[in-house]
């Protein structure tokens, strides 16, 4: 028993711990910045007197690039350093942020956009490496791979709440500039943080960048996201409709040349390796269905509160905030709550993001448009409440059995999943959210939106059932 205990591996230490949240503060940003433009994007658009065209691309170009480079970026990664990586990715994010916020025409800032999310896509996939390889023990690092779960669902709402607060309060006269450069300071916090703190730990790979798999993977992502993306917002057309198929031919070819360069000894972008864990294979669809869900169910419930509603961005912002917090504290309580009920908390809190989305439905169709805002917040509550221990719970069992070579590539993996879920979703429910509401009014259209969420939601305690059944064996 002894000799047991001896070859455990060591504690995180409180350095290791401190370096955690330095690794979140970065991961936090880059999903805040894919969701805070939203409600500035009015008064983008005025100051520039841009097009409605012109101002759809800003969040567009940084959706774009973020999806399409986070695979790349993990693996860059695997082969010079992470903890390198992740500091070049916040030095960039960083001077990116200052270029949004200076920008003078669309086309500067939207360009600055999409390098903003490329320097995002380098930056993220690090941290969830960084998580894999920094924390020993699977207690540790089941508990701080779930924080980070939560930091992407906080980050989400965050986004709207925060872009709503700065917007109304006019920081400095900078109006919306503020909403980019409450970037900087951050950046300087986790780039100081990160030199201090985050170390190295010898996990450089001896491999060349799979330049093949980084062409044919980007360019398949970029057309089917930008299709989904474009489609949702200006109506589909044959043209997006061509790129679509396109960029699904491309992903196919990606996956047949990742086996090529497996099979010849190389070291593929995407390891087909990967898919034989079960939590990889099993955890992408999951992803897909739960980020989905609330990728659409926060830009649903943002638009429908400010356009059908007419919300102001701090009325949408507070609307948002208890559900926030109590996303933050269910993330908190996740780890107690599985330790003494088992995985089955994961499925029962997709249910109750269901629950949570009927109730929604209920106070949209009964409620006064007097009283929706409170009427609303129940089943906001309940949706929060499962949304944060769902948040938490899904990457650690999705990353669960990774080998540290491939750390960062399966982190991409994971990542990219939950980016381009979260464009279908918006794109599939605002779809099917316009078609409702331009025969049934907005009203139904949100309730129609929010049942089928329900749906999903269900679908997505199913999966997640499946996908906790190889960690119950393992410990029991």
């Amino acid at each position: 028993m002894q000799g047991e205990l001896a070859s455990d591996p060591p504690p995180a230490t409180k350095a290791q711990w401190a370096a955690l949240w330095i690794l979140l503060l970065g991961a936090f940003m880059g999903f805040l910045d894919i969701f805070i433009v939203n409600v500035a994007n009015p008064s983008i658009q005025a100051q520039m007197h841009a097009t409605f065209a012109d101002i759809q691309l800003v969040p567009t170009g940084y959706t774009l690039a973020y999806g399409a480079g986070l695979v790349t970026g993990g693996r860059l990664g695997d082969i010079f350093g992470r903890r390198r990586i992740f500091l070049i990715g916040t030095v960039a994010f960083a001077l990116t942020s200052a270029a949004c916020a200076a920008a003078q025409n669309p086309g500067f800032l939207v360009g600055a956009r999409v390098l903003q999310g490329l320097a995002a896509a380098v930056m993220l996939p690090q941290v969830l490496a960084l998580v894999q390889v920094t924390f020993r023990r699977d207690k540790e690092r089941t508990r701080a791979i779930g924080l980070y779960g939560a930091v992407i669902g906080i980050g989400v709402l965050a986004g709207q709440i925060v872009g709503g607060f700065l917007i109304e309060w006019d920081v400095a006269g900078l109006g919306w500039r503020a909403i980019f450069l409450v970037n900087v300071p951050l950046c300087v916090i986790t780039f100081i943080g990160g030199l201090m703190l985050v170390k190295n730990h010898g996990e450089r790979s001896a491999m060349k960048l799979d330049l093949g798999g980084v062409g044919l993977l980007g360019l398949g992502l970029f057309g089917l996201v930008h299709g989904l993306v474009i489609g949702a917002d200006e109506g589909w057309t044959t043209t997006l409709a061509v790129e679509m198929v396109t960029g699904v031919v491309l992903l196919a070819l990606f996956i047949v040349w990742e086996r090529r360069v497996a099979r010849i000894g190389g070291a593929p972008l995407l390891p087909p390796r990967l898919f034989k864990q079960r939590g990889f294979s099993m955890g992408l669809p999951t992803a897909l269905f739960f980020y989905g869900v609330n990728g659409a169910f926060v830009f649903l419930l943002a638009f429908y509160l400010q356009h059908a509603m007419d919300f102001t961005p701090l009325a949408s912002a507070l609307e948002f905030t208890p559900m926030a917090i109590l996303t933050s504290a269910s993330s908190m309580l996740c780890g107690k709550l599985v330790a003494r009920f088992g995985q089955w908390v994961a499925s029962a809190a997709a249910v109750l993001m269901g629950v949570g989305l009927l109730a929604v439905w209920v106070a949209v169709e009964t409620a006064s448009a007097d009283n929706q805002a409170m009427a609303l917040m129940p089943g906001l509550l309940l949706y929060g409440f499962g949304g944060g221990i769902v948040a938490t719970s899904l990457i650690g069992m999705a990353l669960s059995g990774i080998a540290p070579e491939d750390a960062g590539a399966a982190s991409g993996g994971i990542l990219t999943a939950v980016q381009a879920s979260e464009a279908a979703g918006v794109a599939g429910i605002g779809a099917l959210f316009a078609a409702v509401a331009a025969s049934g009014g907005a009203v139904h259209g949100f309730g129609v939106s929010s049942i089928v969420l329900t749906a999903l939601s269900v679908l997505t305690a199913v999966l997640l059932h499946y996908l906790g059944k190889p960690a119950a064996t393992q410990t029991s």
